[in-house]
């Protein structure tokens, strides 16, 4: 549900602090340039510490990088580095979730699985953006800010990084495996 904040509202920031409204346009194509070397990369980075461990890594990330940026950071510089961090981070999770959908579930229901896992997925995008909006329009909007719908993503992320160590401990313990596992 807060994935979509940050494409949502840092291209805004961005030309409120920089007055060009190139610049929007500009922080999506940086965003979309790191999901391209984060999905060529997930591979990897799922193949070294297992794909659980790098969606939990991911999530826990984006966090931390929303906490770091959408709070902290004025510049429109630090919105470049932000969209290239987070686009590269994020895309963890759409390009691996088949990966650790097939290993848990079975090759046989793979279908099955991923079409439910897309299926909340769509549900979690019908609610977080009339949330996000409900939220600028209540909090943010008189402040030409973006706090509320910042701590709406954080919340959203903190919840599947939650997810996905709940995740790792069941896997851990189904399998009898060591906690420091790569899975």
């Amino acid at each position: 549900m807060g994935y979509f904040e940050p494409l949502l509202y840092v291209p805004t920031l961005a030309v409120i602090h920089s007055g060009a409204k190139s610049t929007a346009a500009n922080i999506v194509l940086v965003f979309n340039a790191g999901t391209t070397v984060g999905r060529i990369l997930s591979g990897v980075m799922s193949k070294v510490a297992g794909p659980v461990n790098a969606n939990l890594a991911s999530n826990f990330l984006c966090c931390l990088l929303l906490c770091i940026f959408m709070f902290a950071v004025n510049t429109v510089a630090g919105y470049y580095v932000f969209s290239a961090l987070f686009g590269l981070l994020s895309t963890l999770y759409l390009a691996v979730n088949t990966h650790i959908l097939a290993r848990e579930f079975g090759a046989q229901v793979v279908a099955s699985s991923v079409g439910l896992s897309m299926a909340c997925c769509g549900l979690g995008v019908l609610i977080g953006n009339p949330v996000q909006g409900a939220l600028y329009e209540t909090y943010d909007r008189t402040r030409a800010q973006f706090n509320a719908v910042s701590a709406w993503a954080v919340a959203c992320f903190a919840a599947a990084t939650a997810c996905y160590a709940a995740l790792r401990w069941i896997i851990v313990r189904k399998h009898g495996l060591p906690q420091l596992s790569r899975m």
